[in-house]
């Protein structure tokens, strides 16, 4: 019998849980499980990804904070879904998905999904504190809280949210899509304009603090330095003329560092760098790039923040974060593999992705979980006296 599924989540504006979220409905059974979406926030870009997979996606249109018109509105919308199971992404999500299973009257389960780790309550905001506080104490009420990486649910855990409901699903990558292409490195030098002997390291992130970009930035710079031929290749928003650009002119390496921007190649560009570098001071819990780009065949460099580690295991280096020294020292340590070497672990990368981490065992992880809470919401069958 098919159960219907409605997601809740804060917005779809390009993120780790939207693009999640997008890429799981496309390989979900929809005659299993037929699906739709409420965005809270008024949908953003990745709306038009699920929109074209012919599954609707609804708003509320809740501004940055929440109205007391957002809740009659809330309740139309998952009444008209009509559910056998809420499923929230992102702590606003999950809360919509709790209130939304309340106010039809019939009370479908609800799974939360968590994104997000906590390195130190300070560092959020007060209204994201107050957010936390108020999930903690329904988080029992959860049929499952969904996190994606063993270090998140550690953290929420130590703020109170039930670890009796914890269920720990790291995000998963296609690896049909994200492959090694032995044409691509040849490509990308061309499009970079540098010599075809310079080792490329590439990042891919949107600028922000806690990704700690300038530290990677000083880190090439050691590197050069030191002799090695390399180019770093900063993909992502805030990079053009933004502080990675202005840190490489400070420190005399701005030929060395190229900033790409938004490129929506991804696929296309990742196989044609030769490592990979993740250089986050905090707030990472399993972060989508680095499985991209270890499935296309990179070694990468990562610190030791969220579950990178455990991502990577053997197959490439784990550094201290907030240490350009350290992430210059793991970097190195790659760059002085020959070719053949650095490919080599580069295929162990990608078939650890393939073992632990794909897009394939993500959805089955999930419709697992799904038929275990639909199951325990269902009356037992009592059976019937024999006369």
């Amino acid at each position: 019998m098919a159960s219907r599924v409605l997601h809740t989540i804060t917005g779809l504006n390009v993120g780790g849980a939207e693009m999640m979220l997008a890429r799981f409905l496309e390989q979900v059974d929809r005659q299993a499980f037929p699906s739709a979406v409420l965005s809270l926030l008024a949908p953003g870009a990745v709306s038009e990804q699920i929109t074209r997979q012919g599954i609707g996606v609804t708003s509320i249109d809740m501004g940055r904070r929440p109205r007391p018109r957002d809740v009659p509105r809330l309740a139309g919308c998952v009444s008209d879904a009509a559910p056998d199971l809420l499923h929230g992404w992102m702590y606003h999500g999950n809360l919509a998905a709790m209130m939304g299973s309340v106010l039809t009257g019939r009370f479908p389960p609800v799974i939360w999904g968590i994104h997000h780790t906590i390195t130190r309550l300070s560092d959020e905001s007060p209204f994201t504190r107050r957010l936390l506080r108020l999930s903690a104490r329904l988080s029992s009420r959860a049929g499952a809280i969904c996190y994606c990486s063993r270090v998140a649910a550690d953290d929420h855990e130590r703020l109170g949210f039930d670890p009796r409901r914890r269920v720990v699903i790291p995000n998963g990558t296609d690896c049909s899509r994200f492959r090694p292409s032995m044409e691509a490195r040849a490509r990308l030098h061309e499009e970079l304009a540098v010599p075809p002997e310079r080792l490329l390291i590439g990042h891919v992130a949107r600028f922000h603090p806690m990704k700690d970009q300038t530290s990677l930035v000083r880190a090439i710079a050691r590197l050069v330095r030191a002799g090695h031929d390399v180019q770093g290749v900063f993909v992502g928003d805030g990079h053009i003329d933004g502080p990675v650009r202005a840190t490489a002119r400070e420190l005399g390496i701005d030929a060395r560092i190229t900033t790409l921007g938004v490129r929506n190649d991804l696929s296309d560009l990742l196989p044609g760098l030769d490592i990979y570098a993740l250089s986050s001071a905090w707030g990472e819990a399993c972060p989508l790039a680095l499985g991209e780009a270890m499935a296309s065949g990179l070694p990468p460099v990562t610190t030791a923040v969220g579950d990178c580690g455990w991502i990577v295991g053997p197959t490439g280096v784990v550094v201290e974060p907030a240490d350009s020294e350290a992430l210059a020292a793991g970097l190195a340590q790659l760059l002085s593999l020959s070719p053949d070497e650095r490919r080599a672990l580069g295929a162990r990368a990608r078939q650890r992705i393939i073992e632990c981490f794909s897009l394939s065992l993500y959805v089955r992880r999930h419709l697992d979980l799904y038929e275990r809470v639909l199951d325990r919401s269902r009356p037992a069958l009592v059976p019937r006296a024999v006369s």
